[in-house]
């Protein structure tokens, strides 16, 4: 089912500042996240094992993070982290 191939991840954050994060994602990530106000989807990503979700998850944060003028933490609501 759709829900199962994708993740959702909730934010407050508004569309001017996530298209600013996502100037950072390479060309070929960029269609896998989905912006909508509430919450970005990630596409296809919850068709690999949990660790990997995870694994690629902190990196892409990581490269959006680099269009952000100074250090922030992002933190993952714990409901959206599934068990493994």
């Amino acid at each position: 089912s759709e829900g199962k191939q994708h993740i959702l991840l909730e934010t407050p954050m508004e569309q001017p500042a996530w298209k600013l994060l996502q100037e950072n994602l390479p060309q070929h990530l960029r269609p896998r996240f989905v912006y909508s106000p509430g919450k970005v989807t990630v596409r296809g990503l919850g068709l690999v094992k949990t660790n990997k979700q995870l694994e690629s998850l902190i990196e892409w944060l990581g490269k959006m993070q680099g269009a952000l003028p100074e250090p922030t933490v992002v933190e993952l609501p714990q409901s959206s982290i599934p068990n493994s």
